[in-house]
């Protein structure tokens, strides 16, 4: 006890001191905004390469934060969800930066690699689950929603809007009822906004935000060519959501949020619009242990809601510092072995609360 305490007293000491100096906590404060390329730090302080350099080091030493490689370039972000939820607490301000010539390469990559596949997904006529690499004539999107927790009732309600996309039924987790106003982040070409507009009647409305233009026209055109008429469909990024504030009853997400670079912005934009009481129901795809490097940065598993997702534990946190309360959680497992060919994953359906 008396060694692990001494060694806990080192670690906390390096800890400290890494965060003793003016250049390294403004570093700190732009990683807990988001991540950046080292090439960036240049720009947004008056120190030269080398010098941000050795500070980068020292940060990186002191398990603060981390880099990977993305092609040429070093992407640093604070270490965990864990080491930025510290940073927070002990009073470190996360800072903005204004800077046009900036740009978050990883960010850019995810968001552009996302839509890019997803896009092809919608003009496509062989769909593309989430878990896998690529299209096949073999690939039955019915048979794998009804895997996930879709009825057989709920999969006769426009099968042209079953992509075979989530990893499971977000509206059966809560009680969606007649005039509710819901909010579908991701909504894809709209099955479950079409479920739940089935549920709020002709008194409710159901808001569906994509930033894929091709799922945005799909979801269009199933709603036009059905007569659904309190159903629409907004384009936006749900880091920044299109919607009022305190304006939402329910909120649904189904595998989205792991393709989201900045997955706390999403919560706390939740937040913002969710009315008092109001319900967050997602299901989405969390790890089980760390993925190495070379799978972070995989094109396909980032695309395929691997690559982007982080550990369970911090996917909770992260809720729970947009401030929801965790009313309940259930894990599916065998999602791996179905869909992503026994990878370090699983399926995790959460309902939170805005109290």
């Amino acid at each position: 006890m008396y060694i692990y305490t001494i060694i806990m007293n080192l670690i906390n000491a390096k800890f400290f001191k890494a965060l003793g100096d003016e250049t390294r906590l403004n570093i700190v404060g732009f990683l807990l905004k988001k991540d950046y390329c080292a090439c960036n730090f240049d720009k947004i302080s008056d120190k030269d390469q080398t010098t941000i350099s050795r500070h980068l080091k020292i940060l990186t030493e002191a398990d603060i934060i981390k880099n990977t490689k993305h092609g040429r370039n070093n992407i640093y972000s604070i270490k965990d969800e864990e080491i930025k939820s510290l940073l927070l607490k002990i009073g470190i301000e996360g800072l903005d930066c204004d800077c046009d010539c900036i740009v978050n390469d990883r960010e850019q990559f995810v968001k552009e690699s996302v839509k890019e596949r997803y896009g092809k997904i919608a003009v496509s006529d062989v769909p593309c689950g989430c878990g896998n690499s690529c299209c096949s004539n073999s690939y039955d999107p019915m048979k794998l929603s009804a895997s996930v927790g879709y009825s057989e009732d709920e999969l006769k309600v426009l099968p042209g809007s079953n992509l075979g996309l989530g990893c499971g039924n977000p509206g059966a987790l809560g009680n969606i009822k007649e005039g509710h106003i819901v909010l579908d982040l991701g909504s894809g070409a709209g099955m479950d906004a079409f479920l739940a507009a089935r549920r709020v009647g002709n008194s409710g409305k159901v808001i569906g935000v994509d930033f894929t233009p091709e799922m945005i026209k799909k979801a269009e055109r199933n709603a036009k060519e059905n007569g659904i008429t309190n159903v629409e469909f907004r384009y936006g990024d749900i880091e920044k959501l299109p919607v009022d504030d305190n304006s939402i009853d329910i909120i649904l997400s189904n595998c989205v949020i792991n393709l989201v670079p900045n997955k706390l912005n999403v919560f706390k934009e939740a937040y913002r619009v969710l009315k008092d009481n109001g319900k967050m129901y997602i299901s989405d795809m969390v790890l089980l242990e760390e993925l190495t490097e070379e799978q972070r940065n995989d094109k396909d598993l980032i695309t395929g809601c691997v690559g982007g997702a982080i550990l369970k534990n911090d996917y909770l946190n992260l809720i729970k510092q947009a401030r929801f309360h965790l009313d309940n959680t259930l894990e599916d497992k065998k999602i791996s072995k179905v869909q992503y060919q026994g990878l370090p994953v699983e399926s995790l359906k959460v309902v939170a609360n805005k109290i």
